[in-house]
């Protein structure tokens, strides 16, 4: 009897011990991971401020190496009729003798700038959908240099001009391919406004057609962000076409149009749900489309 007490004593201090183990392995694993986390943490900090450092010295020694001291560009008004707007670029030379002379040259054009007082300045149109990369030349006694400056570089003249939008329908659609013929829209959607330009929008509205009839119209408060809620179910007959789009004005009254969706009643597909937009246009104030973007045509 004595002994089997003692056996079972001794199973519970084990038992006890073991949890007592399992316990202390169990924080030790704990510590561990957070030293672990700790030293990676610790680690991107380090990376982080040696790549800080890196892009310091290597923006150091690009502004040593230049040939000029400031580079800049404003561009203009845009011209609804050519589609064209003026971009001013203007420089200020590290040297500068009474013989020196300046000039951009964009691809195999080479324009000579005005110069006025210490600076050096040209006034060049450009189509909205241009990419503008010109090169600095300069040149004093027979002697030129080159440079590529990434201040004057315009990589889409449009984006300067207007702001921009990436619209997204977030949410629920589903139809019914046989009579009655049903479209529903449930969800939002997300404008995804980018407005760095002095030019913003003043309203934006989501329009729903059917046979080119407005059938619902969703007014955005731009103030939020542009989120439109919709949950709409729209009644069809066969063979008609709903279509769903994003309609922004600027305060210069330019439009921008975003095609989203688009169903014809009694098809098994729409012949459009885009997560994204693929079809946009701008449309001036006269009702002249100045850009059409078009998916299917990239």
């Amino acid at each position: 009897m004595k002994t089997m007490k003692l056996l079972y004593v001794t199973i519970a201090i084990l038992a006890a011990w073991q949890m007592r183990s399992a316990t202390q392995i169990r924080n030790l694993e704990t510590e561990l991971q957070q030293t672990k986390n700790s030293v990676a943490y610790a680690e991107d900090r380090l990376n982080g401020n040696i790549s800080l450092i890196y892009s310091n010295v290597d923006e150091k020694l690009t502004e040593q190496a230049s040939i000029v001291s400031s580079a800049t560009y404003e561009i203009g008004e845009l011209n609804p009729e050519t589609r064209k707007a003026p971009i001013t670029f203007r420089l200020q030379l590290k040297t500068l003798t009474e013989t020196t002379e300046a000039s951009l040259k964009f691809g195999e054009e080479m324009l000579a700038m005005k110069r006025e007082n210490t600076a050096f300045v040209l006034t060049k149109e450009f189509a909205i959908t241009d990419e503008v990369l010109p090169t600095i030349v300069v040149e004093d006694t027979g002697i030129q240099q080159f440079e590529n400056n990434g201040s004057l570089h315009i990589y889409d003249v449009k984006n300067e001009l207007f702001p921009s939008l990436y619209p997204q329908f977030q949410g629920e659609s589903w139809y019914n391919h046989e009579e009655p013929y049903r479209y529903n829209l449930k969800g939002e959607i997300e404008t995804n406004l980018n407005s760095d330009t002095q030019n913003h929008f003043d309203k934006i509205q989501y329009i729903i057609t059917i046979d080119d009839k407005v059938k619902k119209t969703y007014t955005s408060d731009t103030s939020n962000g542009g989120t439109i809620p919709i949950d709409e179910t729209f009644e069809m007959k066969e063979g008609q076409t709903l279509i769903g789009t994003l309609v922004a004005t600027d305060k210069l009254n330019y439009k921008q149009e975003y095609m989203i969706t688009q169903y014809v009643a009694g098809e098994k597909e729409p012949l459009g749900y885009y997560g994204y937009y693929e079809n946009a246009k701008i449309i001036a104030p006269d009702g002249t489309v100045i850009y059409e973007y078009k998916e299917n045509e990239f």
